[in-house]
């Protein structure tokens, strides 16, 4: 358990040397989430390929 712990520890410490420009803690808090919240965005105007059939 403590090994995942870490693991997630140090992404989210990678992730707030890459925000470090960022003018609110926000941004990180986005930046997290998209990088290990499990849940891609989808691009903009594009749909799902099964409800094109």
């Amino acid at each position: 358990m403590s090994i995942v712990v870490e693991s997630i520890n140090t992404k989210i410490r990678l992730i707030t040397r890459v925000a470090f420009g960022f003018r609110s803690p926000e941004a990180l808090i986005a930046l997290a989430m998209l990088s290990l919240g499990g849940h891609p965005p989808r691009p903009p105007g594009r749909n799902h390929p099964r409800m094109s059939q």
